[in-house]
């Protein structure tokens, strides 16, 4: 059962990654880690829109009694998204599905050739895995005792949003409903991370402090990887990097407000994936496609990244176009004319799409805590659309 349970569990770190990310760069592709990264932000972006238009949904029939029901609409209508995309996934890659595993043969006899040139490539492998290994033993083993400040808020209220079958809709500090802060309403990441607690049957606290940080931190080490890939040429070089940036963040854990708080101590939290994997992840992808030829089809990609990296916290509206623009900023004085807006505009639309949500719901939420419908005067109470909650 547990084994069943592990493996419904890593569907969505595997093959839902894989098969959203391949379908957004169909035309758009690049290398695999990129490919998959893009897939895992596009799922977290598939997952809010589903949850900014459930969610308004609750909020918009509630007036004073809450609804139940919203989270398990939204569990059932992400299960159907998910599985149309992955059986599309499957028909259009269907003449290409063997190549990843020939490439990856291919790859494997590279870096066969490259350790055979440079001995001293074993010896810097065998030393970044087992950094790697001591550093996801210590996540397994050790962040379930890591109580962040902020863990009342994450824990808390992916738990009330199993318990009660809401969509961010409970006070975590005093339990009342409907009552909760904009800048908690309308992100995502906790309520995702509840629905990987009900789907894999593991405890919300279990899949925070004990299960994530493990995948996460391989995340974060495939994007560091990536990095590499930006900087060096050749494998021995990247290995060095990756073992001089483990012993930085092993050595660098000195305050809550470090980089190496955020990886290795909370790496659970929606601001830590945004600041140790999305923001560096997405720096490197912009600049990586402005130094190519402008296309449209990266379109997709840019705006599927961007949206779900907005998903995972409030802060994203403000870190995310400081990022963007600065990039395109740069890339423009790299091309000495003024390039790429077709970019920054896909880059900029997750943080505006978040944005006009947080207005939205701040007027919707103005309206529920009165009678006077002060700005959605024809909200009634028996809309069509309440058979969906209980």
């Amino acid at each position: 059962m547990i084994l069943i349970r592990a493996l419904a569990f890593l569907l969505h770190f595997t093959l839902l990654p894989i098969a959203v990310g391949r379908l957004i760069t169909y035309r758009a592709r690049t290398n695999w880690i990129a490919d998959y990264l893009v897939g895992f932000f596009g799922n977290l972006a598939i997952f809010y829109i589903l949850y900014t238009i459930i969610e308004w949904i609750q909020n918009w029939c509630t007036l004073n009694d809450p609804l139940h029901g919203a989270y398990t609409m939204l569990l059932k209508a992400y299960a159907v998204v998910m599985v149309i995309l992955v059986l599309g996934w499957i028909w259009v890659d269907r003449n290409k599905l063997k190549r990843p595993f020939n490439k990856m043969r291919f790859k494997i006899a590279s870096v066969k050739e490259q350790t055979k040139e440079d001995k001293f490539t074993i010896v810097y492998a065998i030393l970044f895995a087992g950094l790697l290994a001591l550093q996801l033993y210590m996540a397994f083993g050790y962040e379930i005792n890591e109580w962040s400040y902020d863990d009342y808020d994450y824990v808390v209220t992916s738990k009330d949003t199993i318990e009660t079958d809401t969509l961010s809709c409970v006070n975590y500090i005093d339990g009342t409903i409907p009552n909760v802060q904009e800048k908690r309403a309308v992100a995502s990441w906790g309520t995702y991370v509840a629905m990987l607690s009900s789907t894999s049957g593991f405890e919300v606290t279990t899949v925070y402090h004990t299960i994530l940080p493990v995948l996460l931190l391989l995340i974060a080490y495939f994007n560091f990887y990536y990095m590499a890939s930006f900087l060096f040429n050749k494998l021995e070089d990247r290995l060095i990097f990756l073992i001089v940036l483990s012993v930085g963040y092993i050595f660098g854990l000195y305050s809550h407000y470090s980089s190496t708080f955020r990886l290795l101590g909370a790496i659970w939290q929606g601001k830590a994936v945004l600041s140790v994997i999305a923001v560096p992840f997405f720096m490197l992808y912009l600049t990586r496609l402005y130094r190519k030829d402008i296309k449209t089809a990266y379109m997709l990609p840019i705006a599927a990244v961007s949206i779900g990296v907005s998903s995972l916290t409030s802060l994203a509206v403000l870190f995310i176009p400081i990022l963007t623009v600065l990039i395109w900023a740069m890339m423009c004085v790299y091309h000495r004319r003024i390039y790429g807006i077709r970019y920054l505009l896909a880059s900029l639309i997750g943080p505006v799409y978040v944005s006009i949500f947080y207005v939205f719901i701040w007027m919707l939420q103005q309206d529920m805590q009165s009678y006077d419908f002060k700005y959605f005067k024809n909200r009634r109470r028996n809309e069509w659309w309440l058979q969906w909650f209980h």
